[in-house]
């Protein structure tokens, strides 16, 4: 079994409110991204930056959510979402340089023609043609949605050589996107046989996970297995974040994670309070889509420009999708079984602290996944650091809502970690994963945004 130790910087993690500078960077910083002294007297213009709205990206990130969320398998809605919103990141960065982008290049942009007067016609154009193209090439059901969006954007604009300008960056954008993700495997529900019936070795021995559809799977299926074999977005690799394993199963800490899931997870628990219900129904949905959501309202709040809003957007997607990768490669490490199987296995574990039920059952459908680590909880860490790392506090007054599972009912919080902390916990409520799972998916989750806020679409410098 292969663990990954990186001590000080986990520390960091586990204490950052209290012992770590926000300034403070993780190792092996990839080198920052530079242009000419000349492109950058004719590119780098903060007003007219700033003088280029969110409205349009908005739009976009709402049809997409509107297009894709809840119709499929959590990973694969978090991967299109994080290849649309990176392309309308890059290609506002092929408009006027500001930020590196992630497939098309931007050091060589000539941005001297773009002024007031027509970035907005231009950068919305853009935005727009790479969102439409990238949207209709990896979920062809939104096509209809997204060409009348478009056709819309574009019928708004009067000047048609900031249309063809702007349509040409979009289109190039979304076409580098295509040829860089062109490798990238299906997700795909596999047969499994486990390795043996030990105890803690995870078995596809409990009912099928009916969602969004009833899905046509192998008997005894997992989903994506192979997932950490994706090639990450932002980060070195997929086990790069690899620290630490489930506990021991014949374990003190093992037996005190298994009674508290056990009494607190389980479809019909008395022990489970109405709130910690009501948080594991308000977070049950994907999560890529209820991070996008409170980005929303935080690039509304905080009245970011639409190169703030689409860098911010981008970043927290590219490390949502990073963190399915990482937590999946995590999961294959380890191959941990999930509470529906250990808790009806209880009385044979070798574990004189647990004892077993076998009419046990989630409170919410098992998904066919190994246990450990948590991949929400990893998403939910490194969401929250990303959204540190951009703010520059961890201090937040933001309310939001659920309106697939729990329409009408609000959280509200007061830090980035109490929602990180929140969604964590809420796979405890509803008898997914074990607190010791929770707690290293989060922890790792923190690197894994650090790390990607650090070193992925930083601000252009010129070359010295």
């Amino acid at each position: 079994m292969k663990t990954k130790f990186h001590l000080p910087l986990a520390l960091c993690a586990l204490t950052f409110l209290f012992s770590c500078s926000k300034d403070e960077l993780p190792p092996n910083v990839m080198d920052e991204p530079l242009i000419s002294e000349d492109l950058f007297k004719k590119t780098y213009n903060n007003g007219m930056i700033k003088s280029y709205g969110n409205e349009t990206i908005l739009k976009w990130n709402e049809l997409l959510g509107a297009s894709i969320d809840e119709k499929l398998p959590v990973p694969l809605e978090a991967k299109i979402y994080a290849m649309v919103t990176i392309s309308m990141h890059d290609a506002l960065n092929n408009v006027v340089p500001f930020y590196e982008t992630y497939a098309l290049n931007n050091t060589s942009v000539n941005a001297s023609d773009i002024s007031k007067k027509n970035i907005t016609q231009t950068a919305d154009a853009a935005v727009s043609q790479a969102a439409r193209d990238v949207m209709a090439a990896l979920f062809p059901p939104s096509s209809i949605a997204a060409d009348a969006l478009l056709n819309e954007v574009l019928s708004a604009i009067s000047d048609e050589a900031s249309i063809a300008k702007g349509v040409e960056i979009g289109r190039q954008a979304a076409i580098a996107m295509l040829q860089k993700r062109q490798g990238d495997f299906p997700f795909l529900f596999t047969a499994y046989t486990p390795s043996s019936n030990e105890p803690g070795v995870y078995q596809a021995n409990f009912p099928p996970y009916m969602f969004p559809n009833p899905p046509i799977w192998p008997a005894n299926a997992v989903y994506a297995p192979n997932l950490g074999n994706l090639t990450p977005f932002g980060i070195e690799s997929s086990d790069q974040f690899l620290f630490d394993g489930p506990y021991s199963i014949e374990s003190r800490e093992y037996a005190v994670d298994y009674n508290e899931v056990k009494s607190l997870g389980c479809a019909g628990c008395t022990a489970r309070t109405p709130e910690q219900t009501k948080i594991a129904e308000f977070w049950f949905e994907n999560t890529a889509s209820s991070i996008y959501r409170l980005a929303r309202s935080l690039t509304i709040q905080n009245e970011l420009n639409g190169w703030e809003s689409a860098r911010l957007i981008a970043l927290l997607e590219m490390g949502v999708m990073d963190s399915f990768i990482a937590s999946f490669r995590e999961k294959s490490e380890f191959v941990f079984w999930a509470p529906i199987t250990a808790i009806k296995a209880g009385d044979t574990d070798g574990n004189p602290e647990t004892t077993g039920d076998p009419t046990w059952n989630a409170l919410k459908t098992t998904p066919p996944v190994f246990e450990f680590p948590s991949t929400q909880a990893y998403t939910a860490g490194a969401a929250s650091e990303v959204f540190r790392l951009f703010f520059k506090t961890d201090k937040i007054n933001l309310t939001t809502t659920s309106p697939y599972y729990l329409p009408g009912v609000e959280r509200s919080f007061s830090s980035f970690s109490d929602f990180s902390t929140e969604l964590s916990e809420s796979r405890i409520f509803m008898g997914h994963h074990y607190r010791h799972s929770v707690v290293v998916g989060e922890n790792n989750g923190i690197e894994l945004g650090r790390y990607v806020f650090a070193n992925n679409l930083r601000k252009l410098k010129k070359i010295k």
